[in-house]
């Protein structure tokens, strides 16, 4: 009996040491880590190409040392990237973080991602510290916010500096005008034996490049209550000034004269020294930095541009939002976006990251650049909505004759403006 007892007392202090020992210790059952936290597994989808993606997975290397216990398999979607995703969603194998650009409000008109509002709050998250409105904005929909903004270069004038210098013209500045861009692209038009032979601009057909004057003019293509307001005095004065500046002064290039140069765009013939000014985005830098022979520089926009962005959303059907938000808000802090400015990527959505030394003390082609330009360019927040592609679609049909001066001006608009109501009903 005594025995039993001895026993019986010795496997009750066992068991006693045992449960202090694990309390003591820190151990963790299966399925948790060290601190008490459960390990997840997420999935992120973005799209890009094998060295982007190398990109991507030292960025997300920076936020497993912050969450240890948070592992996210990296998938890049080569392809159609929106067909994809859409069917991973129908299929119930949803990522549960996504990488969108403009067409977001699409996923969110869906209910397919989610506001994050409400994580936003509970992660004690500043976003005015973090984005200038305009950037914020950029993935505000319905009110809400439904993406981190992580990549937003700002639309900037690109000069050719030996150009500028040759004709006498000051270099651009952000107190420009319209009416400064287009006495400098006169002055800056040259002719040989009656030939063109180099413009002062590129204005193209692109919605950026006459969207932006639409909003320098203080207009919009919608009102505050989603009417359409193509038909509009800002509107036609953006669209006249660019057909003006190509057939009735001539410092800008026809479709007829781009078509007889083989159809390439403004980013190589402003490499050719064929423009002196293009508009365009943070890519046009790589390329340039490997061409020899060229002085430019950057400028940014007068008045309002736009900007091409992506972000990181969270999918409704995630089970693990939670996580999924720490992660793209990790991804968006300065130390994990400094390997996207090391390596010359894009030009980071981040106040911290367009600030930082590392972006504005970048070199491309062996020589500094005004990277400036891009936080100092007012962006508007363009007129997003889930009819994006229809819109544009119907728009772009019309201007394409306008712009080719094949349809008058009242026509153009008159006919968009009846389109985009029957659209926007």
């Amino acid at each position: 009996m005594k025995r039993n007892f001895a026993v019986i007392s010795l496997l009750v202090l066992a068991m006693l040491f045992g449960l202090t020992a694990c309390g003591g210790s820190g151990g963790s059952s299966p399925g948790e880590s060290g601190d008490g936290g459960k390990k997840v597994d997420l999935s992120m989808t973005i799209w890009g190409s094998e060295d982007e993606k190398k990109i991507y997975e030292e960025r997300l290397a920076v936020v497993k040392q912050k969450y240890p216990d948070i592992h996210v398999k990296l998938n890049v979607v080569a392809g159609d990237y929106d067909q994809k995703v859409q069917t991973m969603i129908a299929g119930g194998t949803a990522p549960d973080i996504m990488m969108i650009a403009e067409n977001y409000q699409a996923y969110a008109s869906k209910n397919q991602i989610i506001p994050l509002d409400d994580l936003i709050k509970s992660n004690h998250v500043n976003m005015s510290e973090r984005y200038s409105d305009d950037i914020a904005n950029l993935m505000k929909y319905d009110g809400k916010q439904y993406g981190m903004p992580d990549r937003a270069g700002a639309m900037v004038l690109f000069y050719n500096k030996d150009l500028f210098d040759k004709a006498g013209v000051a270099y651009p500045t952000k107190d420009w005008t319209q009416k400064d861009l287009l006495e400098a692209a006169q002055k800056l038009t040259v002719k040989e034996n009656g030939k063109t032979v180099q413009w002062g601009y590129y204005p193209g057909t692109w919605w950026p490049q006459w969207m932006q004057l639409v909003y320098q003019n203080k207009g919009s293509i919608f009102d505050e209550s989603g009417k359409p307001t193509f038909d509009s005095e800002p509107v036609r004065k953006a669209l006249q000034f660019l057909n003006d500046l190509t057939f009735k002064y001539g410092s800008g290039p026809t479709p007829t004269e781009i078509a007889d140069m083989g159809n390439i765009g403004a980013d190589p013939l402003f490499a050719q020294g064929k423009i002196a000014m293009e508009t365009t985005g943070f890519w046009n830098i790589g390329s340039l930095a490997k061409v020899k022979g060229i002085n430019w520089d950057i400028a940014p926009i007068w008045g309002e541009t736009n900007a091409f962005f992506n972000g990181f959303t969270i999918t409704n059907a995630s089970k693990h939002k939670e996580e999924a938000f720490k992660v793209i808000e990790a991804l968006t802090t300065l130390e994990a976006q400094l390997p996207m400015i090391e390596k010359g990527q894009d030009a980071p959505a981040t106040k911290a990251g367009l600030s930082s030394e590392k972006f504005l003390n970048a070199e491309y082609g062996g020589k500094k650049i005004n990277m400036a330009a891009f936080s100092e360019s007012k962006i508007y927040a363009e007129p997003l909505n889930p009819q994006w592609n229809e819109m544009m679609k119907l728009i772009n049909d019309k201007l394409g004759v306008y712009f080719n001066n094949k349809a008058s001006l009242d026509d153009t608009v008159t006919e968009i403006q009846s389109g985009l109501e029957k659209l926007y009903k």
